[in-house]
């Protein structure tokens, strides 16, 4: 297994995921966002995030790829001239001697055959010539060519078994034998340089594979530790709790002016695809909300990762190993007293008083993400 092939298995992978930015998904949760027409707004995320599920596939895959852990010596063939008894030796000049027998017998009779074959041909005064012989000496001749020709057809029905018997024989030299010990000291070495090799390069796709997530490897729990902690310092986020396998516990909430764009998650210095939710504010009052993985679609579910897997060789076991996806499943409400200009939710908006309520409901019957266009008072 080389490098090459590796990052090869891992862009296949990510690239699906990179098209939609979906490095980062939910899980079970309860998200709820107010937006007022004079701008101010109010958003909470409280529930689970998968942040590192498709790191931990790739490694899974390269473990997986690693192949037999135990050495085992496999043979075929003959042996080798210099391990071969004297025994051997004679049975092998017999073999040979009995191939080209056989070569030889099928020749001779394919020239018997090729001569009777040709045995009519003649000028047409040579005909007329044997038209003079005598009938006795006509039927004389045609019971040679008719003994000639059996006699043919039976030495090449026997040099055709020979050759067959032959073929055979040699076609058991291919067959699994035992190992001398010379073969197996071979083997050995090869195979030990190749786990050396295979070890090497995967520690290099690994790190390879962290980058991708900002530097998180799920298989260090440092890595996992310091992500939390950074995590945990930022002003909005309450609560932050590793549930393990790259799933994180969250409580987090916020409010401001939305003077511009708004995004959740945005966390600096980690690279973790597109936001979960992001709203757009444009200079004509319209603020155009989108949460592009609130939904179990195939193109932004973890379990299409686990489809993609099995498309790729080696991946299919590894995605079934250890991995677990959480099902993307809860509820995002949206409360404005904005104009609605448009929705995608089923039963449309409902009143609360002066406040107009959006609600989506996240599972598995989900057509699309959740979106709203609205339009503020400025």
């Amino acid at each position: 297994m080389h490098f090459k092939k590796i990052a090869a298995i891992g862009l296949a992978a990510v690239a699906p995921f990179s098209l939609s930015g979906c490095l980062l998904l939910p899980g079970e949760f309860t998200s709820d966002m107010t937006v007022m027409a004079d701008g101010q707004f109010a958003f909470s995320y409280k529930g689970q995030i998968q942040l590192v599920g498709l790191a931990n596939l790739l490694n899974e895959t390269l473990d997986a790829e690693g192949g037999n852990t135990e050495f085992v010596a496999a043979c075929y063939g003959a042996l080798p001239e210099a391990e071969k008894s004297e025994e051997e030796k004679k049975k092998d000049k017999r073999r040979q001697k009995a191939q080209e027998k056989a070569a030889a017998d099928a020749a001779t009779a394919e020239a018997a055959l090729a001569e009777i074959g040709g045995g009519d041909a003649g000028t047409a005064a040579s005909k007329t010539s044997q038209e003079d012989i005598g009938s006795d000496d006509a039927a004389d001749t045609a019971a040679e060519a008719a003994a000639a020709a059996t006699d043919a057809a039976a030495a090449a029905e026997d040099a055709a078994a020979e050759a067959a018997a032959a073929v055979e024989a040699t076609e058991d030299d291919y067959s699994e034998r035992d190992c001398t010990p010379a073969e197996v000291e071979q083997q050995k070495k090869d195979w030990d340089e190749q786990q050396a090799a295979a070890k090497k390069e995967k520690e290099q796709a690994k790190k390879m594979f962290a980058a991708m997530l900002g530097g998180i490897d799920p298989s260090n729990p440092k890595t996992i530790e310091r992500f939390t902690r950074e995590v945990e310092r930022l002003a909005a986020w309450n609560k932050v709790e590793h549930l393990g396998n790259g799933l994180f516990m969250i409580d987090y909430a916020t409010k401001g002016q939305l003077a511009d764009d708004f995004a959740f998650p945005v966390i600096p210095r980690y690279a973790l695809g597109n936001p979960m939710i992001h709203v757009t504010r444009w200079d004509n009052g319209r603020v155009r909300i989108e949460a592009p993985t609130f939904h179990n679609d195939a193109d932004v579910s973890l379990m299409s990762l686990m489809g993609a897997g099995s498309m790729i060789p080696g991946m299919g076991g590894a995605a079934k190993k250890n991995i677990e996806p959480v099902e993307v499943k809860g509820t995002f409400t949206i409360r404005t007293n904005a104009k609605i200009i448009a929705n995608n939710t089923d039963e449309g908006p409902t009143d609360e008083g002066a406040i107009q309520v959006l609600r989506w409901d996240i599972g598995p019957k989900t057509f699309g993400p959740p979106m709203a266009l609205l339009k503020l008072a400025n």
